[in-house]
């Protein structure tokens, strides 16, 4: 499956409230993500679970905006760790992910709610996460 950032990153829209083009959009999202029928490297399961853990531990801690712009910077750790192990000349799906989701993090921090827009945020990514894991099992 090719992945077109420029035309579905605008479509995740989360500031105001999750849609079903949210929700088509983290389906074909992590369905790209776990697919192995290119020549990427797919996004582990560890890779995105530690992703996964550092967000819901924020939810049970309540938003705060500090450690919730810090989630890129993190995750931009985790492409060079990825680039530092991968195959030289393959693509990495974490690239795509670090795209996307920092794309996500933005819209956070430029909402006028920001807690709801966090709330938000946290229910699309869990689809993305629980749409990831389904194309693993194929």
């Amino acid at each position: 499956m090719n992945w077109d950032k420029n035309d579905l990153i605008p479509k995740v829209e989360i500031q105001e409230q999750v849609t079903a083009v949210t929700v088509q959009f983290a389906e074909r999202f992590g369905n790209y993500l776990a697919g192995k029928e290119d020549l990427s490297e797919p996004l582990t399961t560890s890779q995105l679970r530690k992703f996964f853990g550092e967000v819901k531990r924020q939810q049970m801690m309540g938003y705060d905006a500090t450690e919730f712009v810090m989630l890129k910077p993190k995750l931009a750790y985790a492409v060079g760790r990825a680039k530092q192990n991968g195959r030289k000349g393959r693509h990495l799906k974490i690239e795509d992910f670090y795209v996307v989701l920092a794309d996500a993090i933005d819209k956070v921090e430029n909402s006028s709610d920001k807690h709801k827009a966090f709330r938000n945020f946290i229910t699309a990514f869990e689809a993305i996460v629980a749409y990831h894991k389904a194309a693993e099992r194929k």
